[in-house]
């Protein structure tokens, strides 16, 4: 490497920065204009969390209603997964098939560019053409958009009923109690129960009709008179019991005749009035909510409909609403008595409600329209339809033979509610209906957020003023915290920078040069990434925080190399172009060494790739930035800030000061080379021993407000037994954040609120939180801290107490992830194909992770087995009896769940019309043998009873598959404040055993947190031999040697044992996150070691000895390396400080990376660069350089 003389330069150079310096009016004019487009980039670039990543996945739904789900898997799932895997982009296929339901998951698969969508699109074509479904089965639902985030979820929730409608309620109840006691003996009590006014009365008379009977019978008391008014149901009676009896009495009955989730939701609890005069503070405690769910359906549609003429917004969905239907309930019996069938109602509704368009007629030179007037204007209407004939000719109406009710689903499919602090401190829960709200691709969260909030303002006008309107998921707010503790990061990094080149350099005019550099290179990458499409979010801040050390080094050696121009007699402005363009060639490899240690970050496919896209091309911008800085506008503003600076003879440097120590101890380390160099090879020992230390971790939870918790119970729990599973956990979650608070004395309360969806997960609030289909035996509990630091504490205590208090249930509390959704983190799959032997070998499993202490909550994902009812037909007496198998399966599933008949339209409104057995008659069928088939080829009849056997038995109500095998994952948790590489690493070698005893036709296969960490580490590994080898190309175009590029790797080995002993000081695991730190420190050793081998070859060519080269070399750089390590390392301290989990570790290993390796490059490098000279001979130097070794040495004992 050549150098040319000042005067050679000055006399034939033509640079950029010779161009600004000749031309500063052109110059002030570009810096104006990088500035502005810098503000302008900043400005419009779109602003999420995390960087966006589509989520790859669909959703296919196929109901198949009755039938176990043995027979869904074989008729139904493999027939949708058959059709899934005949796209080839598709990689994974998992399924679920529970009883009466098949659900199948295709991922397209992550490596490769290619239309999400479309193959989406293909799916739906192949899945259109299942045309050989079973009878009963289907349709199949198709959802693309399963994997779209809500940006915004937004609660809405009734308040419990206010003091003025209790007291109105209370004094018509009180009147109605009165009353009906007048002239009546004492001891009398009144179970009343409460509704809203607009329910049909008729719902509850039947049920009251029947406890009064019941009551009679049993001898709870006399005189029992049912009293009925708006908005209640009572029964009076004179009674001897107790209070606690009649509320006894009253559940056994409900429990014996009444199923709990058909009990009427907006039914207040039941109160017990002996004093009429205590009927408002009665009522009071047990007020319910104040709005039904037909009116909180009307409200959010409102909501709904004015969201959607926001611009920003995409989409709107609600969850929570409660259907409304139309129930004809009948008798068996009084069918039978008319000798109708349940298929009646369903041949006479469609004939009478019609919908088809009656044409179009031509009167007048007009075109008038017919309408047939066939369609119901009210529900009463059904009644006066004819389903038949009596025998005296006289029609029979439905309102004859079945009652008729319009009242919400029933039994309900999936529930909504809201919990949140009083006013009073105390707690309340509510029914509530969440809003998903997402956001258009490629706009700015911040003003979404904005024009969401004015609109809510707009709507809220339409709306009772004590609706209870809450974000429970709020983007806008964390993206706008995130970006605002980033950038406070970033800007404290910039201080810290500035404060370090003032006093590295001791000069002010250092420290404002550095002061005015940085924000210049900022908006100029600011500018080039916002063309370059990249959105402003944590990892694209972040990038900017770790170049910030990198981008001043540049800037830093530009500045210093004009000082040392200036010092040695040139003029100011020759000065300012001189310096930077001496070290252009220096500071263009260093630049493109650390480019080409970063770029590589490119190849990470999939997830993790697009999670850490930015990262690379924003640090590649910075550096770019950097150097076109460094060569036009930092030359432009020396010109007017530097002043020239002393530079010290190099006798004087060696002699004094921290030369004289640097040289002493250099001497030393280069007169005992051999001895330094096996010395510092116990460095890197001591780096292994701790890297086998280091626990492993693929992504870190992810700091925030936002945790869910999974409730989940056995396959055949219905609803409202889910439902009360997750009040109690509401009650823990509760008590234990109380408990936290008083122990922490936090002001105010720890929780915020807890959102709750029973039935199924709710919307996608985040994008690792995969929501659960819906089935009746799960809930998910969103829970929101007032403090997101409080979270990472309080999940291992609520899942302490949970467990313990909600023993009936399996409990998860998940915290969100960062970066590729995981799930349970420690999963192994067993795949096979006989069911006993997969249950028999995941047991044997469970019983591997048992024997490590620390892992908790071990199961698999199938569940116990469920029982089920199987009625097995006589064909002989079934053929006699005309029915059929189809028949028998037709009956039941209408005289339990009901069938629909049609469909009832109410403005924009359709509400479905089901038919089904009275409540009394479906519910207290102790006998399914009592139940009628009716034959589908004429009226006659049959008791099931006849013509089938009743058998019970235990099978698996839940079977998963993967890539088309039927699959048994065994998972666990890891205990709080262990890993889950910790939990495989202490089963690993049990693990082993079992996998080699393995049953016949069993694969085993490793997936959960262990997977994903291999396939990253791998890709990782690749990318830093990828840029290992770019940089020693470029290294040795450089250097013209293909030796000295290996003295510069030499180093490398220090700085990730430096990294390693950070990580384990701190704590920190050994991660995706600390090993991309380790990937990108080599970049950054390299760069400081090629301005230090440019100096020493600069010694050379004068043709200095060896020693006198190196640790010349090694004093020139000594201010500028620290000035600029330092830099970088404080630089990393905001981001490590307020980043949270996800940067801590890379944070940890730069930090303690750059520390060691600068030491490395100043003090180890020049030894084994002498050793390189004088024992291996790999470099040749000068003939002269023996004949002074002896001056140097003498040098040496002078100093």
């Amino acid at each position: 490497m050549a150098h040319i003389s000042d005067q050679e330069l000055i006399a034939r150079s033509r640079s950029s920065a010779r161009y600004v310096i000749n031309h500063p009016q052109v110059a002030f004019v570009g810096l104006a204009a990088v500035l502005a487009w810098g503000i302008f980039g900043y400005a419009s670039m779109p602003q999420r969390k995390d960087p966006d990543i589509p989520v790859r996945q669909c959703m296919i739904v196929t109901p198949w209603p009755g039938v176990e789900a043995a027979r869904v898997e074989q008729l139904i799932t493999r027939k949708i997964e058959h059709q899934v895997g005949l796209n080839a982009r598709i990689d994974e296929i998992k399924s679920i098939s529970r009883n009466g339901l098949s659900v199948v998951y295709g991922e397209v698969q992550e490596k490769g560019r290619f239309d999400v969508l479309k193959e989406f699109d293909d799916l739906k074509i192949k899945l259109d053409g299942i045309r050989d479904l079973p009878d009963g089965a289907g349709p199949i639902y198709f959802v693309k958009d399963f994997g779209d985030t809500a940006a915004l979820m937004l609660t809405v929730a009734s308040p419990r009923a206010g003091a003025d409608e209790v007291a109105s309620r209370a004094a018509e109840i009180r009147k109605a109690i009165e009353e009906a006691r007048r002239g009546l003996p004492g001891g009398r009590a009144a179970v009343v129960l409460a509704h809203p006014a607009g329910m049909d009365p008729e719902i509850l008379r039947r049920p009251a009709e029947m406890l009064r009977l019941s009551w009679v019978e049993r001898n709870v008391g006399e005189g029992i008179q049912i009293l009925q008014g708006s908005g209640f149901i009572a029964l009076d009676l004179t009674t001897t019991r107790s209070e606690q009896d009649l509320r006894d009495e009253l559940l056994s009955y409900a429990e014996e005749n009444i199923r709990s989730d058909q009990v009427h939701p907006d039914l207040w609890v039941p109160i017990i009035v002996r004093n009429p005069e205590d009927t408002e503070r009665l009522l009071a405690s047990v007020a319910g909510d104040r709005y039904s769910y037909r009116e909180m359906d009307n409200f959010t549609d409102v909501i709904e409909r004015q969201l959607k003429l926001i611009a920003l917004v995409s989409k709107v969905e609600r969850v929570g609403v409660l259907d409304e239907r139309v129930y004809l309930t009948y008798s068996q019996n009084r069918l039978a008595a008319y000798g109708l069938s349940p298929g009646a109602f369903l041949q006479a509704l469609r004939q009478r409600n019609v919908t088809a368009a009656g044409g179009e007629v031509n009167s007048g030179g007009r075109n008038i329209a017919i309408i047939p007037a066939g369609e119901f204007r009210s529900v009463d209407e059904l009644g006066s339809v004819a389903v038949g004939t009596a025998p005296g000719g006289a029609p029979i109406y439905i309102r004859d033979v079945a009652g008729i009710q319009r009242e919400y689903e029933s039994p309900a499919q999936y529930l909504n509610s809201y919990t949140r602090r009083t006013e009073g401190g105390g707690w309340v829960s509510t029914r509530a209906i969440t809003l998903s709200v997402q956001m258009r691709k490629g706009e700015q969260i911040g003003i979404f957020g904005k024009q969401v909030d004015a609109r809510i303002d707009q709507v809220k006008r339409l709306l009772p003023a004590d609706l209870v309107l809450a974000r429970t998921s709020d983007q806008p707010r964390q993206v706008t915290e995130n970006i605002d503790l980033f950038m406070s990061s970033l800007w404290e990094a910039i201080v810290l920078v500035v404060v370090v080149s003032w006093l590295g350099f001791w000069s002010w005019r250092s420290a404002i040069l550095m002061a005015l550099a940085i924000p210049i290179t900022l908006g100029l990458t600011f500018g080039m990434t916002y063309v370059l499409g990249i959105d402003l979010q944590q990892v694209s801040i972040a990038s900017l925080i770790i170049a910030l050390g990198l981008l001043v080094d540049v800037p830093v050696v530009s500045g210093d190399a004009i000082e040392r121009a200036m010092g040695h007699g040139h003029e100011r402005p020759v000065a300012a172009w001189l310096g930077p363009k001496k070290l252009f060639t220096t500071m263009m490899y260093a630049t493109l060494t650390n480019i080409v240690a970063y770029l590589p970050f490119l190849m990470l496919t999939g997830d993790t790739g697009k999670f850490m896209y930015s990262l690379p091309i924003v640090i590649t911008c910075s550096l770019i930035a950097a150097q076109i800085v460094a060569m036009t506008f930092v030359p432009l503003i020396s010109r007017y800030l530097l002043k020239p600076k002393t530079v010290a003879p190099m006798e004087l440097q060696r002699t004094t000061g921290y030369g004289k120590w640097y040289w002493r101890i250099g001497s030393w380390g280069i007169a005992h080379r051999k001895l330094c160099a096996l010395a510092s090879l116990s460095v890197l020992v001591v780096g292994f021993l701790f890297l086998k230390q280091l626990p492993q971790q693929f992504f870190p939870k992810d700091l925030q407000y936002l945790s869910y918790v999974d409730v989940w119970l056995p396959e055949d729990a219905p609803l409202e037994t889910t439902a009360h599973a997750s009040r109690k956990a509401e009650r823990i979650i509760r008590e234990v954040s109380e408990e936290y608070g008083r122990e922490h004395k936090k002001q105010g309360g720890v929780l915020k609120s807890l959102t709750t969806f029973v039935g199924g997960g709710g919307p996608r609030f985040w994008l690792s939180a995969t929501p659960e289909a819906r089935q009746p035996n799960y809930a998910q509990i969103v829970v929101e801290v007032e403090d997101k630091h409080d979270t990472n504490h309080l999940v291992g205590p609520w899942q302490i107490a949970l467990m313990a208090g909600v023993p009936e249930a399996r409990i998860d509390v998940r915290q969100l992830e960062t970066g590729k959704p995981i799930g349970i983190p420690v999963q192994i799959r067993l795949m096979g194909d006989d069911i006993p032997t997969l249950r028999a070998e995941a047991e044997r499993l469970k019983a591997v992770f048992r024997k490590v202490p620390f892992a908790l909550r071990i199961r698999d994902d199938w569940g116990i087995d469920s029982m089920q009812t199987v009625f097995t037909l006589d064909q002989d007496r079934a053929s006699a009896a005309g029915v059929t198998a189809r028949d028998l399966e037709a009956s039941t599933a209408a005289a339990i769940d009901g069938f629909p008949v049609t469909t009832y339209r109410e403005g924009d409104k359709q509400l479905q019309v089901m038919a089904r057995l009275r409540m009394d008659e479906r519910n207290v069928l102790t006998r399914l043998d009592d139940l009628y088939v009716y034959s589908s080829q004429d009226p006659r009849r049959v008791p099931l009873r006849q013509i089938a056997t009743v058998e019970h038995r235990f099978e698996p109500a839940r079977l998963r598959r993967f890539n088309q095998f039927l699959t048994r994952t065994v998972s666990c948790f890891p205990a709080p404040g262990r890993l889950p590489s910790e939990v495989l690493v202490a089963a690993s070698a049990d693990i082993e055993q079992f996998r080699s005893t393995l049953a016949p036709g069993v694969r085993m296969e490793i997936a959960g947190e262990h997977k994903e960490q291999v396939n990253g580490f791998v890709e990782l590994t690749a990318v830093l031999a990828v840029s290992v080898l770019l940089i020693y190309v470029a290294l040795v175009v450089q250097f013209k040697s293909a030796i000295k590029p290996v003295l510069v790797f030499a180093a490398i080995p220090y700085g990730m044992t430096g990294a390693v002993v950070s990580l384990w000081l701190m704590d920190a695991p050994f991660g995706f996150m600390a090993f991309l730190g380790v990937v990108s420190l080599v970049g950054v050793i390299v760069s400081h070691i090629i301005v230090l081998f440019d100096f020493i070859e600069e010694q050379r060519e004068h043709g200095a000895p060896l020693e006198q080269a190196l640790l010349d070399a090694g004093i020139q750089r000594l201010r500028p390396v620290m000035i600029t390590v330092a830099a970088t390392v404080l630089a990393l301290f905001p981001l490590a400080s307020h980043g949270g989990p996800l940067w801590e570790p890379l944070c940890y290993a730069q930090i303690g990376g750059l520390s060691i390796a600068t030491f490395i490059t100043l003090g180890l490098v020049p030894v084994l660069y002498a050793i390189a000279v004088r024992d291996l001979k790999w470099i040749s130097w000068s003939h002269q350089e023996e004949e002074q070794v002896t001056v140097a040495s003498e040098t040496t004992q002078e100093v």
